[in-house]
């Protein structure tokens, strides 16, 4: 752990150190994507497009579930590399373990209430009589594999935090390798359709789960699990540091059944379809941001416990280099291999392949600009600013994405609904902006306040 994540001074940080570590947690969060993209494409093949359509329908209660993960993951290991970047074990085990069980109980909580009224929620989520059976079967397992999903994310950001990328990349790569072979076996060898869907991908979590509870029991590390001194104002620190990713999923269950019910007025179900295509495809671009900020994330929050903020500015030169250049890279791709994308959930001369092309140049737009927003958001959790970093996704996955899917298709029909997302990115750039900005004057003015201290006290 001592030489991945620690940096005692800017001199000690070097671009090889910094890619050792953050290239595992890229590879993490591309294969976190297989979960989803395996399950669209072979369901897409093997069983159609209304299947694929139901699987979006219900991604919503999946959005819920992973984001109250994400909170407690993303908070929770950020607090808990503040308290060890600061020499603070006892917190940083008690962070650790607050989040994991915190989470898996409201975890628990929330998919109980479901069930209960699962018919009800499917329909207000946009199913329809064709799409209601294959819903209820993808909900179901979700549901019952609940404890899984949260833990398996728990587990993949704090055994990052624990010094150990790579076993936490390793664990991501063992669940989508086994769910890619599942979901050939059940839904293109036995024709298990949905079911064989669901399955393979709660199986895939399975095995990255139970890596996980390994890794800690067998394994002694910075982090561990402990029975004392646990409290819920810890639990519900480490969740609101990490509120912006909860708003961030909780967002994309919103907007995704505006994105559903606005498609279906004006392009039916190929329509969802075509939105179910970009949904997938976009996760492939994002999770290249959303890996490199997490990438980032532990060494700052060590950095910034341990008031090196020169190791700070250092590595953050490191991310306004890669963000001069990489949204550039992303959207030239994103033009030219739309197609190519497309292709592997859509007959070429289908109506939703065509859709769903043009739609994804439009929407890639919003590329140019998500990155800095989704590393501006991530850099404020990682210095334990979780307020902040919550409006941030606020502004982009939420208020102004919402406001402009309402209003932009009412001109531009579905056009409006692929410009909604640039639109909220491109405003939201303003305030993310602002914080980068910011924030490094913040840094010098504590640095220099702790060296009057020292001063005074010599």
């Amino acid at each position: 752990m001592e030489k991945t994540l620690m940096f005692r001074s800017a001199s000690e940080v070097r671009l090889s150190r910094v890619l050792r570590f953050m290239i595992p947690t890229y590879l993490t969060s591309l294969f976190n994507t297989v979960y989803t993209m395996v399950d669209g494409i072979f369901v897409s093949a093997y069983v159609g497009t209304n299947a694929l359509a139901a699987i979006n329908i219900v991604h919503p209660l999946v959005n819920v579930l992973t984001g109250i993960a994400l909170a407690f993951a993303t908070g929770g290991s950020s607090i808990a590399a503040l308290h060890l970047g600061g020499g603070r074990k006892d917190q940083a085990d008690r962070a650790f373990t607050i989040s994991v069980l915190g989470s898996i109980l409201l975890g628990c909580v929330v998919s109980l209430l479901v069930w209960t009224n699962l018919s009800v929620i499917l329909t207000l989520l946009g199913a329809t009589p064709i799409t209601m059976a294959d819903c209820q079967t993808y909900a179901f397992w979700w549901l019952i594999g609940t404890p899984v999903v949260i833990g398996k994310e728990l587990f993949t950001y704090f055994i990052r935090v624990d010094g150990s990328p790579t076993y936490s990349f390793l664990t991501a790569l063992a669940g989508g390798i086994l769910n890619i072979i599942l979901d050939y076996v059940f839904v293109g060898r036995m024709q298990m359709g949905i079911l064989g869907a669901s399955l393979a991908t709660i199986l895939g979590l399975c095995l990255s789960f139970v890596m996980g509870v390994l890794y800690f029991v067998m394994r002694s590390g910075a982090l561990r699990l402990i029975r004392h001194g646990l409290s819920a104002r810890t639990g519900l620190y480490c969740m609101v540091n990490g509120a912006s990713e909860f708003i961030n999923q909780l967002a994309i269950a919103i907007t995704t059944i505006v994105f559903n019910r606005t498609a279906m007025v004006f392009a039916g179900e190929d329509g969802i379809a075509a939105v179910s295509i970009i949904m997938y495809l976009q996760f492939l671009c994002i999770g290249i941001y959303f890996g490199f900020s997490m990438g980032l994330a532990p060494p700052l929050s060590y950095a910034y416990g341990d008031h090196r903020y020169d190791v700070c500015r250092v590595l953050e030169r490191y991310a306004h280099r890669f963000l001069a250049v990489a949204p550039f890279v992303m959207y030239a791709a994103t033009y030219l291999l739309a197609p190519v994308g497309v292709s592997f959930f859509a007959q070429r001369d289908s109506v939703v392949y065509t859709m769903a092309v043009w739609g994804m140049r439009l929407y890639g737009m919003g590329f140019l600009f998500s990155g800095v927003n989704i590393f501006s958001a991530i850099r404020m959790m990682a210095y334990g600013k979780g307020y902040f970093s919550g409006l941030i996704t606020f502004l982009r996955s939420f208020a102004l994405l919402l406001l402009f899917l309402i209003v932009l298709p009412r001109f531009w029909g579905m056009n409006g609904i692929w410009l909604a997302v640039p639109a909220a990115e491109i405003l939201t750039l303003i305030v993310a902006l602002g914080f980068l900005l910011f924030f490094p004057k913040t840094l010098k003015q504590t640095k220099a306040e702790i060296n009057l201290q020292s001063a005074d006290k010599n």
